[in-house]
């Protein structure tokens, strides 16, 4: 079974067109990630805020270890940044039932001369919600 969840997070101002997503996923206690998989993918990409659907470009990362720092460099332009965790986990419980979930994040950025130049997703896995 596959279940998928999508979260939006608060917009965050940046500084610079050249800046870093900061990424921690982390995964609930009780829960247990199946590593290494192929189907383990972390996917980022990023849309035009005024054009909807129109990626800028999409980054891989197989099997992430977290937290990971992924550089981005933008035109200046607000986006929405998705990023998109696919993976196997099981229930500590239950180490045989393995599970396949789709979790997205949206991250609405707007630049401005905030001065910062990263932004953050900390967040635990809402496995639980699933």
């Amino acid at each position: 079974m596959k279940a998928q969840k999508t979260i939006t997070k608060e917009i965050q101002h940046i500084g610079a067109t050249e800046y870093t997503v900061q990424i921690d996923l982390m995964i609930p206690k009780g829960y247990s990630i199946v590593s290494p998989r192929h189907a383990n993918r972390l996917h980022i990409s990023y849309e035009h805020e005024e054009k909807p659907g129109e990626q800028q470009s999409h980054i891989i990362r197989e099997n992430p270890v977290f937290p990971i720092g992924i550089p981005v460099r933008s035109k200046g332009e607000d986006a929405v940044i998705l990023i998109d965790y696919e993976f196997i986990y099981v229930k500590d419980d239950a180490p045989d039932n393995e599970l396949k979930t789709h979790i997205q994040y949206q991250l609405p950025v707007h630049i401005e001369d905030s001065g910062k130049d990263e932004i953050f997703l900390s967040d635990h896995l809402p496995l639980d919600e699933l």
